[in-house]
């Protein structure tokens, strides 16, 4: 630091009087210790109080002159490894020689108090290279959202995306993620908000959200069966669906865990093999087994059974295009007195192939569905996309071929819970029943 010799005081009316006063006599080499306000008496504050005494106020400043700052004893300062702070000072000293020796003391007297900074001065710097580096994030992430939110403004005036809340508007991004239509989605959330017009707690939103998805996929309960006739049940679907495998599953459901009388048609004469794995089933579970390819030979197979509890009915796999084949279809149904029938959807098919696959097997007058496959699903979307069109409720969902994997009751929370991610397909292959959750 440079040193300082006695103080002298400066007075004026005003902080620039005082310190011209300052310097018309010390010149620019001198420091101000103290500035402070006073009062001095004067003639027109006598007169304008009224009294004796009466004062004004005036700038008192105190000054302290400079001798040569020790600072530039420091070689180091002006060489390439000190502080760029102290590298700055220097190169500054060496401009202000060029101005003469008071320069170079005003700008020495003005530096001081940052000239010894050492790992101070490193200290604040790093902290400011820290701060650069926050705030540039900051500002790109605020870049980001403005971005974002303009897309979304501009989406929602274009009916792109639902006008709803944030959480909300976070609830339809889960949804379109899970490859839920968007209009669907768009619905589902449109709809919460103004049956619940404050909704705003997450555990709140996490429940309604689920509820509401889960009415939307509509279930039919699992195969009841009467008491003074045999229940009759056809499984109907596509190539490929998993009807005899879902078949074999109930049957054995049935025989081993309900303890019913069980027997399987079978209609499937085309596919090589399908009889001799129905026949197969018989002698390992003690279960009944016939054949039937024609309406009246159906009829008369279905009466030949009467004794027992459950019979299913296993048909084959017929193209959506195959509209013949599909009515030859609708009469074995019809002849065999189907008190449920069934159709078999793959869960790894297209929304649009179930959707098409429905409607075109409506002659059949089948009054459940069955989603299969569900282990090979990626995403579960699509089961609220097609769900939430059907008329009919979705009776049962199964996975894989193994025959000890089970085939369970379908239920609406567990497949919304399925949809939102909130559960999973067990590695095991069974699929989500009540009550399991994430």
């Amino acid at each position: 630091m440079a040193k300082q010799s006695k103080t002298q005081i400066f007075r004026g009316k005003t902080y620039t009087e005082a310190l011209v006063k300052a310097k018309s006599q010390l010149g620019a080499d001198f420091s101000i210790v103290t500035r402070r306000d006073v009062r001095e008496g004067n003639l027109f504050s006598k007169l304008t109080s009224g009294k004796l005494g009466g004062d004004c106020l005036a700038v008192e400043l105190e000054v302290a002159p400079m001798t040569e700052p020790e600072v530039a004893k420091d070689k180091d300062v002006g060489k390439p490894g000190a502080h760029p702070l102290l590298r700055s000072y220097a190169k500054a000293l060496e401009g202000a020689e060029k101005h003469g020796p008071a320069a170079r003391q005003a700008m020495a007297a003005a530096a001081s108090p940052f000239v010894n900074l050492g790992e101070t001065a490193s200290g604040i710097s790093g902290r400011l290279d820290a701060f650069q580096e926050e705030l540039e994030k900051t500002s790109k992430e605020n870049a980001d959202l403005r971005d974002e939110l303009r897309m979304i403004i501009t989406l929602q005036a274009r009916g792109g995306v639902p006008a709803v809340t944030p959480q909300l508007l976070d609830c339809y991004r889960l949804l379109t993620k899970a490859d839920v239509d968007e209009a669907l989605a768009r619905d589902v959330v449109e709809k919460l908000q103004a049956e619940w017009p404050g909704l705003s707690d997450p555990e709140d939103i996490r429940r309604e959200l689920l509820q509401a998805v889960a009415r939307r996929i509509p279930t039919a309960g699992p195969i009841l069966p009467r008491e003074s006739r045999p229940t009759v049940v056809a499984l109907l679907g596509a190539s490929g669906v998993g009807k005899s495998t879902s078949v074999v599953k109930l049957a054995i459901q049935f025989a081993m865990k309900a303890q019913k009388s069980v027997a399987v048609v079978n209609e499937d004469l085309r596919r090589p093999g399908a009889d001799g794995q129905i026949n197969n089933l018989g002698r390992l579970f003690g279960i009944a087994v016939a054949t039937a390819s024609e309406p009246e030979e159906m009829a008369e197979v279905i009466r030949s059974m009467a004794s027992r509890d459950v019979i299913l009915v296993d048909t084959g796999g017929r193209s959506p295009r195959d509209a013949k084949g599909i009515d030859r279809l609708a009469a074995i149904v019809r002849a065999a007195g189907a008190d449920e029938t069934h159709l078999l959807l793959s869960c790894v098919s297209s929304a649009r192939t179930m959707r098409e696959t429905a409607l075109r097997y409506k002659p059949t007058g089948y009054d459940r569905i069955m989603l299969t496959k569900l282990d090979e699903c990626v995403s579960y979307g699509d089961i609220l996309n097609v769900g939430s069109e059907l008329t009919e409720g979705i009776g049962y969902v199964t996975t894989g071929p193994d025959y000890t994997k089970p085939i369970v009751p379908a239920d609406s929370v567990a497949l919304a819970e399925l949809v939102l991610g909130r559960c999973e397909v067990r590695p095991d292959g069974e699929p989500p029943a009540e009550g399991r959750s994430a």
